[in-house]
């Protein structure tokens, strides 16, 4: 029943948003409005058409299981949604990660060793969900290219509890790089990220954590954001872009002052280097960072792979293997929520709509919620879990779900779980 459960709450979540139009104006609750656009990413649906399009075959189950009960045009749905301001939607997500919290679920994605015990690890990435030539918005991003037209886009720089162990990704808050009231240049992530700090502290609330983040945000003024907000950071160097602490590390290095942890498996030879105690730059001395260097090479073909990170993190010899482990799986934001979102049926770079203000952005917002609702289900819901092990694939999975909840009425989404799972074959009465 977890879905059921979690969708019992976000219908009282939304009934809350106040309603940004006049009384005359609201022969559509925005509550259904609301949780239609959920209901969109939830089911997998691969236009705002196509949902419109399948509501009066899906009208009995849209209302038992989503409390859904009216159905506006595409035109009018985007419409209001356009007027919702993306802040009503945003607190949703850290709103279900501190739930997780509250009841003890967020225990597995705890860190374990020296200095690193009880945090979190939530590494923070941009990701581009709308791009285009002509079509844009009062928020849109826009590039000038050299024969002088513009490509618009929408970008939003999103933060995620991962952990090297295990798959599922928690989504804890997003927040959209965008061009901002009275301003004419586009935003940067490091202003993205003023606003998106809050929204992660009030997630995880006194809890431990560590950011982590690429190349980009290795760089003094975000280090002191993060130090602002209490948080620790694991951040991606490279030489050519953080020349400083290389420069440093070379020194230990010929000093002999770097410490030096090797092992090997049957495969390959792992070299574990790092320093502590280094400037991030000339320019803010004040600013000490931990170096380590990773090399892993293969003992048969002798190619190797190199990675390097900052850290305020004392590296040891106990934790340095847990660093470059939780380092490395900074990937799982893109490869784990980007790219499932693109290509597992979420359908996150197709236009739903744009429209004139914040459509664009709400969509997303209710896109990375569908996903993380997907993502509790399959940590902690064992009948969610079977009917993945059936389907064998998550877009197989979506695609069984369709079908029954089109074809068949249903009191809830769990019962389709375990249709699924009892691999029964569903007869349907059609009526001519």
């Amino acid at each position: 029943m977890l879905f059921d459960q979690l969708l019992s709450d976000l219908q009282a979540q939304l009934g809350q948003i106040k309603d940004h139009r006049s009384a005359i104006n609201t022969k559509y609750s925005l509550s259904n409005v609301l949780l239609s656009a959920f209901a969109i990413f939830s089911l997998k649906d691969s236009s705002l058409f196509d949902y419109i399009n399948q509501y009066d075959t899906r009208r009995s189950n849209l209302q038992t299981v989503y409390g859904i009960t009216q159905c506006p045009s595409d035109s009018a749905l985007r419409q209001i949604l356009d007027g919702v301001k993306p802040s009503d939607l945003q607190h949703l997500l850290g709103h279900y990660v501190k739930i997780l919290d509250d009841s003890g679920y967020l225990k597995p994605y705890e860190l374990k060793g020296d200095q690193l015990s009880n945090h979190l690890f939530i590494p923070i990435d941009g990701v581009q969900h709308f791009c285009s030539k002509t079509v844009h918005c009062e928020c849109c991003l826009n590039k000038v290219h050299k024969n002088g037209t513009k490509t618009y886009h929408h970008n939003a720089l999103t933060a995620a509890i991962v952990h090297p162990d295990l798959a599922q990704v928690l989504i804890v808050a997003s927040e959209e790089i965008k061009i901002q009231d009275g301003e004419s240049k586009n935003d940067h992530e490091l202003k993205a990220a003023e606003r998106l700090l809050p929204l992660i502290k009030t997630a995880i609330g006194k809890r431990k954590a560590i950011i982590g983040g690429d190349s980009l945000f290795a760089n003094a003024p975000y280090i002191r954001l993060l130090q602002s907000h209490h948080l620790n950071f694991l951040l991606s160097i490279k030489e050519g872009y953080q020349g400083y602490p290389f420069v440093q590390f070379i020194n230990k290095q010929k000093e002999k002052q770097t410490i030096i942890h090797e092992y090997k498996d049957k495969k390959n030879l792992y070299r574990y280097e790092f320093v502590n105690n280094l400037y991030l730059n000339g320019q803010n001395q004040d600013l000490k960072v931990n170096f380590i260097a990773f090399t892993q090479t293969d003992l048969k073909t002798k190619e190797t792979i190199y990675f390097t990170w900052i850290t305020d993190i004392p590296i040891t010899i106990q934790n340095c293997k847990t660093i470059v482990n939780i380092g490395r799986a900074r990937w799982k934001i893109e490869n784990e929520t980007f790219n499932t979102l693109k290509n597992q049926g979420y359908q996150y770079e197709h236009n739903f709509g744009h429209g004139k203000k914040y459509l664009s952005q709400n969509f997303s917002q209710m896109m990375m919620l569908a996903f993380l609702f997907d993502q509790i289900q399959q940590l902690l819901d064992p009948i969610f879990k079977q009917a993945v092990l059936i389907c064998k694939t998550k877009k197989l999975l979506w695609l069984r779900v369709k079908e029954i909840f089109d074809l068949a009425i249903v009191p809830n989404m769990n019962t389709i779980f375990k249709i699924i799972n009892s691999k029964a074959k569903l007869s349907y009465n059609i009526i001519i």
